[in-house]
């Protein structure tokens, strides 16, 4: 399982990745690397196509 970094559309990193087990890159789950350890955001999909966050 590899950690694809999300970066901003300016290039710039955010805390945000996602891992390439994932088979839909429409729509993948979204973890954030915290203080406290790698957290499951919920809520909220990854589109890896359009490079865009998806609240549901």
């Amino acid at each position: 399982m590899a950690r694809i970094m999300i970066v901003k559309k300016n290039g710039t990193k955010t805390p945000y990745f996602w891992n390439n087990r994932d088979s839909d890159r429409k729509n993948l789950t979204v973890y954030k690397k915290t203080s406290d350890g790698i957290k499951k955001m919920t809520g909220v999909h990854f589109d890896a196509v359009a490079n865009q966050f998806h609240k549901h």
